[in-house]
């Protein structure tokens, strides 16, 4: 077993992450963390990493590993790599721990192999969807040979595929003898791995019954059918005409595409397809060859600062979007640069109740968890009271409740503001009902499809 006896571990005197946890994890096994955003999982994780308190925060209580080594794969992947490339990564890290130069290609082609990266060896890490970074950097631990896999939300960015795929990699590891400490809020494709099952309530983590464990991965094992409409001959927003984008390789190549006015479109596809690459496209951050317009006017011709206050994009990792150190200085620069009387004080505070991220004011917010992050993130785009919203992965890291509540927002948004939403994002079923139409890209095109 690994051992955490009366573990308590606070950020600072006012906030107390993990309280008097006394918890028995077992050895070679694979379990699973979950519980609501913002309740300590990535801070406990990073406590059995040995992160903290080196790092930060104050911890009272013993951690016992029995002597295994660990690695974290943090929530977000890229904030853990140093080199440009996963070749580079890999072998850096191998340098690190000393193996014998004689062994890189070796533990380089295992965990090449293991995780299927052979097309991503040498491309920039930069260049890569967070699917594909959070592939890379589970190669990395792979590659470590380490004992204890410590991984934070690793499929958040991950197509169903990938998802599926790297799961039964995991557990593939387990069967070897690894242990696995997981945590996440989407519970499907645990059901028939899943060993220990651990919940999070206030500050403590509870272990599951095996009745309740299996009662729980069962059920949301099963996956509701979606449907969408098809456009009819409605407005455009965005036309694309012969439109080509390009990075490493050809991403897009549309012959013709509208992107309806004053509706909600879920694009969808397979990491590294090139999703990202699009908005960047609509956001003038990626070059393109051919036509695209909005509303007729094309994009490249477009003034941005000008342009850029009529669209927005929220980006797929949070912390990108911030500028200021606190929660309040974001908030304070999104009120000044709005243009709605709708977003008074008293509307904000309200919304921030709303989010569980009343009591956040004074944070800084890079320290606020990931599911946090993202809350504050579309909040501040939904201030700016732009006509064009483009939403890349809304829901990554957010329990249940919490995607519940920003669909909500989003939904009244666009209702109040008459806005176009466009949204990339992995969860059909769960944004089904907001959604009004569904573009699947795949094989270097765009197509509307009804499910």
């Amino acid at each position: 077993m690994l051992l955490t006896n009366n573990l308590t571990f606070s950020y600072d005197s006012h906030h107390l992450i993990l309280d008097k946890i006394s918890l028995a994890i077992p050895e070679g096994k694979f379990s699973l963390l979950v519980g609501p955003t913002g309740c300590g999982k990535s801070t406990f994780l990073k406590v059995l990493a040995g992160l903290y308190p080196k790092y930060a925060g104050t911890l009272s209580g013993t951690v016992n590993l029995n002597g295994l080594k660990s690695g974290l794969m943090f929530q977000t992947a890229s904030e853990q790599f140093t080199m440009s490339t996963p070749r580079e990564e890999i072998i850096f890290a191998l340098e690190n721990l000393q193996v014998n130069p004689e062994n890189y290609q070796a533990r380089l082609d295992e965990a090449t192999a293991f995780t299927q990266i052979e097309r991503l060896l040498d491309q920039k890490i930069s260049t890569m969807s967070g699917g594909e970074q959070q592939r890379v950097a589970l190669a990395i631990l792979v590659a470590m040979n380490i004992d204890l896999f410590l991984l934070d939300e690793p499929f958040a960015s991950c197509d169903p595929e990938a998802r599926h795929f790297l799961i039964e990699k995991l557990a593939h590891l387990r069967n070897q003898g690894k242990t696995i400490i997981l945590s996440d809020h989407l519970l499907t494709d645990y059901e028939n791995v899943c060993d220990e099952l651990f919940f999070f309530k206030g500050q403590s983590l509870t272990p599951l019954s095996k009745q309740d464990r299996e009662l729980l991965l069962h059920k949301s094992a099963a996956t509701p059918t979606a449907s969408f409409a098809l456009p009819d001959h409605e407005a455009a927003c965005f036309r694309l005409t012969n439109t080509k984008l390009s990075q490493n390789r050809l991403l897009l190549k549309q012959g013709h595409l509208d992107l309806i006015a004053g509706k909600t479109t879920l694009i969808t596809g397979p990491n590294g397809v090139g999703k990202t690459s699009l908005f960047n496209a609509l956001t003038k951050m990626l070059p393109y060859t051919g036509s695209l317009t909005y509303l007729d006017h094309e994009v490249r011709k477009q003034p941005a600062r000008s342009y850029l206050l009529k669209v927005g994009q929220i980006f797929q990792k949070a912390s990108d979007q911030f500028i200021n150190v606190s929660v309040r200085d974001e908030l304070n620069l999104s009120q000044k640069q709005c243009s709605s009387a709708f977003f008074t004080d008293d509307k904000i505070a309200e919304l921030l109740r709303y989010l569980d991220l009343d009591q956040a004011l004074d944070q800084v917010v890079y320290s606020l968890s990931g599911g946090q992050q993202k809350k504050l993130q579309i909040l501040l785009m939904l201030i700016a009271n732009q006509d064009v919203l483009l939403i890349d992965e809304p829901l990554s890291g957010l329990d249940h409740e919490s995607a519940r509540k920003i669909i909500h927002l989003l939904t009244a948004s666009k209702k109040r503001r008459h806005q176009t939403l466009l949204i990339i994002s992995h969860e059909v079923a769960t944004l089904a009902d907001c959604c009004d139409y569904h573009l699947v890209f795949k094989d270097q095109r765009l197509t509307y499809v009804d499910k």
